[in-house]
């Protein structure tokens, strides 16, 4: 007797839920951040919290969203009970928000599920920067274990080498692609050498944050040299892309909050003005491009449209110099940049869930 042929559980791409929970995270949590700043509720947004919600609010969906891959529903929705359940714990919770065990195991879920589709990378380069990715899955532990403040430079280094990373291996073959269909040749792709040399930097930056701050902000400026002069090369003006421009821009900021935070440490001054120039510019702006190519199926000749892509550059630059600013500029700059970030991530909401624009070769190289 035959028994029914049992059949895998449907597998649906993770892109479309993550991202979406990623902007109302974004464009929710940053206005409640700020009102907890000027009003002192709820209390797991004050101090550090705040950061820590990008670490571990943020960044988790935009890995998943990229990297997790078509998946049964088992682990879509179990991954986001957790996710939210950390959530939660921040905003109502009476315990502080470091003793919160749910953003640990979402990390660890994340990883676990990460691990397969990372395991095959030959070259130490290809290892060690894919190796950033559960390593930052799992910084919720770090914070779990050890005192504030100790971990949260490490945890932003480790977030600012894979954006370092991941920006780099993105934006590379986009731009070759697009000045090979203006008829020319990027020989700086990828530039392997120089990402070896970041990577190996990042980590001499590590070591030394917990100890030496003079040492780490020596390594930070340079790294933040090398980011710029990476970007330099690729060219990326000289293309009339939107969606390049936006990932350009994060790469900017990166390198701009790199040095920041060095100058910073070396002249014995806190990093939480700088340190926005990779978390507000950096993250906020590589995040929206990866996103905002999820608008329309990748490799099939469909690009974002140009104006709300353009949108989102502006307020995300508005945001990222507000932010910057506001510590040392009137106090209306703070909601300000908060606004400015929440429209930004409300534009890309309504981007995801539209209609794509097919390619134009009249418009696009």
């Amino acid at each position: 007797m035959s028994t029914p042929a049992s059949f895998p559980p449907r597998r649906r791409p993770c892109s479309r839920l993550f991202f979406s929970l990623a902007c109302v995270e974004a464009a929710v949590m940053v206005p409640l951040s700020t009102w907890a700043y000027l009003n002192g509720a709820p209390p797991g947004l004050l101090g550090a919290g705040h950061g820590m919600e990008m670490l571990f609010g943020l960044a988790p969906m935009l890995i998943a969203g990229y990297l997790l891959g078509p998946q049964p529903p088992a682990r879509r929705w179990g991954l986001t009970l957790l996710w939210g359940l950390g959530r939660w714990q921040r905003l109502f919770a009476d315990a502080p928000f470091m003793l919160s065990g749910w953003d640990p195991l979402t990390g660890v879920l994340l990883t676990a599920l990460l691990l397969p589709r990372l395991r095959h990378a030959r070259k130490w380069r290809n290892r060690v920067g894919l190796g950033l990715v559960p390593w930052l899955c799992l910084t919720p532990l770090l914070v779990w274990w050890l005192p504030s403040p100790r971990p949260r430079l490490p945890a932003v280094l480790t977030l600012a080498a894979l954006l370092t990373y991941m920006g780099g291996r993105i934006i590379a073959p986009l731009a070759a692609a697009a000045w090979q269909r203006q008829g020319k040749e990027l020989h700086a792709r990828v530039q392997p050498r120089l990402e070896g040399l970041l990577l190996v930097t990042f980590g001499l930056a590590w070591g030394s944050a917990w100890r030496n701050p003079v040492l780490t902000g020596l390594l930070l400026s340079a790294l933040g040299t090398l980011v710029l002069a990476r970007l330099w090369r690729w060219r990326l003006w000289s293309v009339p892309r939107p969606d390049l421009w936006l990932l350009g821009q994060g790469y900017g900021w990166l390198a701009l909050g790199l040095s920041g935070m060095g100058l910073a440490l070396i002249n014995g001054h806190a990093i939480t003005t700088p340190l926005h120039g990779i978390t507000v510019g950096a993250l906020g702006s590589l995040s929206c491009g990866v996103m905002a190519r999820q608008a329309g199926p990748r490799h099939r000749g469909r690009v974002p449209p140009h104006r709300p892509v353009m949108v989102v550059m502006v307020l995300l630059n508005a945001a990222t110099a507000a932010r910057w600013g506001a510590e040392i500029a009137p106090s209306w700059l703070l909601p300000a940049a908060s606004l400015c970030w929440s429209l930004a991530y409300l534009t890309l909401l309504l981007l995801l869930h539209g209609r794509a624009r097919p390619l134009s070769m009249e418009n696009y190289p």
